[in-house]
């Protein structure tokens, strides 16, 4: 739903009214604390709310509010501040006193109760006999209050239930991400990116702090990657080196290793071959025997060796990726190409036949395309698939016998077989096939049908 103007507190009131919740059930349906919609409730529309609170009433408006209930929303909105305080005059004052009332003692352990100080009695009983609140302010920073608030600000906690959707989601859109639409994933990410930092902020408990930044994480790695994929280089580096200062903060060295191979293959696609391979060597420092280092020894440090010309490197990755499949059973089908998880042998032969591709090698390219494509298909890995097939295509236009006809029949297949809007990886490669094919044969009909092909995909009407 597209806004005209921001939410305040009095719309998101409106909403909670709307939809028919309590003060508690709607603090728990948006992950918040109770006291922020009294907040709201108290403070209507002078309340301007941050940018990810926000985006949550947006996705709450949108998602999970019945016609029926956008509908009472709209209408109260229409109706106006005025007419809404008329409507609730003392009621907002009577729950937000309850609320105070019980903050300290009904809240359950672990879980976070308010920001606001703690409720009346608790001062009264912090100040000594006969003096005034302001005749004790010198024994502020050892009294109680202050010795109170310091629990507060520990006990502070996010639902779990919040942090499980979060990772659950993420965790989803990594696995899935190669029958996805990166560019609608977009929204919802940056939105999530942006909520994360809010709870981490607000969260003072340390294990629900690491899952957060595992979460934040492996969020800023999907950004940079779709970044990547939309040729944004300056995007997409700042979106992953933030993705491995957050692994480390998260204390993770899985998730640091994946950064890495993140980094390197955005330099990869920007075309700075040896910043590539720096960051696929630093990858597979920090993942050792890991579940990432198959992707960093093919996908990142052979691809990069290759482009560089250096043959010896390209055989020592490859070697290096086998001999880690070797160790362990190896994953079931063709997981995502970002997955947290191993390269499966199909993806760790796709890689090493682009990177022998580099090198100008066809028959190693066909030895290893052999072994990928039977395991890839249009349904587990559409992109795969089609990337693996452009390789083999212009890998017939090395051969001793090349043949046209054939490698431009491969290529129209593969272009055909991805939906949506090839990425700079898919453009990259086909476009460097176009350009070796009009070298050999010049300006051909087969060509141009490719040339057709791919304009027509990176433009769909």
């Amino acid at each position: 739903m597209v806004r005209g103007r921001a939410w305040t507190g009095f719309e998101a009131a409106a909403l909670q009214e709307a939809m028919r919740k309590s003060v508690r059930d709607f603090a728990s349906l948006l992950g918040i604390e109770a006291t922020t919609v009294v907040n709201w409730r108290t403070g209507l529309g002078g309340v301007k709310l941050r940018s990810g609170t926000q985006g949550i009433l947006d996705t709450t408006l949108d998602r999970w509010a019945t016609a029926d209930d956008r509908a009472r929303f709209e209408q109260i909105v229409a109706e106006g501040e005025a007419v809404w305080r008329q409507r609730h005059r003392g009621a907002t004052e009577a729950t937000s006193l309850t609320l105070d009332r019980t903050a300290v003692s009904a809240s359950p352990v672990g879980e976070s109760t308010s920001t606001v100080d703690p409720p009346m009695p608790f001062r009264e009983f912090d100040r000594e006999p006969g003096k005034t609140e302001e005749h004790n302010d010198s024994r502020r920073t050892g009294g109680l209050i202050d010795v109170l608030r310091r629990i507060h600000q520990l006990s502070r906690s996010i639902n779990p239930e919040v942090i499980q959707h979060l990772r659950d989601s993420t965790l989803h859109n990594i696995a899935h991400y190669e029958t996805l639409d990166p560019t609608a994933l977009l929204p919802d990410l940056q939105q999530q990116r942006i909520w994360l930092d809010e709870l981490i902020d607000e969260c003072s408990h340390p294990d629900q702090r690491r899952q957060l930044y595992e979460i934040a994480c492996a969020t800023s790695g999907l950004l940079g990657y779709i970044a990547t994929g939309r040729g944004e280089f300056p995007l997409a580096r700042a979106y992953c080196r933030e993705s491995l200062h957050l692994g480390d903060h998260a204390q993770d060295r899985n998730l640091e290793a994946w950064a890495r191979g993140l980094q390197s293959f955005c330099e990869y696609y920007a075309g700075r071959y040896d910043d590539a391979l720096r960051y696929a060597e630093q990858g597979l420092a920090v993942a050792q025997d890991g579940p990432q280092a198959v992707r960093l020894a093919v996908n990142c440090a052979a691809r990069a060796s290759g482009k560089l010309g250096n043959v010896g490197g390209v055989h020592r990755a490859v070697a290096h990726a086998y001999e880690l499949l070797s160790y362990g059973p190896a994953p079931d089908g063709v997981p995502s190409s970002i997955s947290l998880d191993s390269y499966s042998p199909a993806q760790a032969a796709g890689n090493a036949a682009t990177a022998y591709l580099s090198l100008a090698m066809p028959d190693r390219v066909e030895h290893y395309v052999a072994l990928a494509l039977p395991e890839m298909n249009g349904t587990n890995s559409p992109w795969g698939r089609s990337l693996v097939m452009i390789d083999s295509a212009r890998s017939h236009l090395l051969s001793e016998g090349p043949d046209l006809d054939m490698a431009t029949d491969i290529m129209l297949d593969a272009l055909a077989l991805t939906p949506g809007r090839p990425g700079i990886q898919m453009q990259r490669r086909a476009t460097e096939f176009i350009r070796a094919a009009e070298a050999r044969w010049g300006s051909t009909t087969p060509v141009a049908e490719v040339r057709d092909a791919l304009a027509s995909a990176a433009n769909p009407r």
